[in-house]
């Protein structure tokens, strides 16, 4: 194949010759690739595949739907589990809806609230041998009780009151407990009360013992649960040697005898 070239102004005109087996395998070369991807292009839209892959989409969706109800499924099962384990560790429920989710974005706001709750149940799981330290759970001194918790009449004017403890009778110079793992708040005298020892033990609690003859540890000093801190006396407004004996839970008393853990006798 001859190609002659002839130029606009004054110059030469030249010849080019091209090699007509060279000619067809360049056509070929541009044009092979269309004819195929119209080739494939009318497969893919013939009635037959555009039904196979309706087929295909259909069960990769029924799949998915699936997979997504038994993950739904477990979220319900998690939010369960953690709303149980609040209530064990005194967590405040998280606020959630009752119905179950119905997008993917709902199912992963819930998924995101139950990682939450249960980290924080984790980390107060890893206080639990710690808080059972300090919390109050023996006699804190071995005697009889006299006196139990709730509404009584004062010995002293008859008048109904409401005792906020309870007393232990015991020989004067019995030994005294710190029922629970803490740190000395107060060591001194109080009018009514005598010699006292409040202990803070954390978490909330504090114990307080009244009407000691001797009071054994100071302010500010780190007790262990057994730790002598006192002994029984008449110190206060008493009618004899006994023991007062008051767990604080916050600004609230708590009934002793539910920290207890060990018998106690009554008179």
């Amino acid at each position: 194949m001859k190609i002659t070239i002839v130029p606009h102004n004054i110059g030469e005109v030249r010849e080019i010759r091209i090699n007509n087996f060279l000619l067809i395998l360049f056509i070929l070369f541009l044009v092979v690739p269309f004819i195929d991807r119209y080739r494939r292009g009318k497969e893919f839209l013939s009635p037959a595949k555009l039904s196979e892959n309706n087929e295909y989409l259909r069960k990769k969706l029924s799949d998915y739907q699936q997979k997504y109800r038994n993950l739904s499924t477990k979220c319900d099962n998690l939010l369960s589990y953690a709303k149980n384990y609040q209530s064990i560790v005194q967590i405040a429920p998280a606020t959630s809806n009752d119905k179950s989710p119905v997008s993917i974005e709902e199912l992963l706001v819930e998924l995101d609230k139950s990682s939450g709750v249960l980290k924080e149940i984790s980390l107060k799981l890893k206080e639990v041998p710690m808080l059972s330290c300090n919390t109050p759970s023996i006699s804190p001194c071995e005697g009889y009780i006299i006196q139990t918790y709730g509404k009584t009449n004062c010995i002293f004017t008859g008048e109904q009151r409401f005792c906020q403890g309870i007393d232990f009778s015991a020989p004067e110079g019995s030994e005294v407990y710190a029922t629970a793992d803490g740190r000395v708040k107060f060591a001194g005298f109080r009018r009514h009360a005598g010699l006292i020892v409040k202990i803070d033990h954390g978490y909330g609690f504090l114990t307080k013992y009244s009407h000691l003859s001797v009071v054994k540890v100071y302010k500010g000093q780190i007790v262990k649960r057994g730790k002598i801190i006192g002994f029984v006396g008449t110190t206060g407004k008493t009618t004899g040697p006994k023991l007062h004996y008051e767990v604080w839970k916050g600004k609230e008393t708590k009934n002793p005898l539910d920290f207890i853990l060990t018998e106690v006798q009554y008179f």
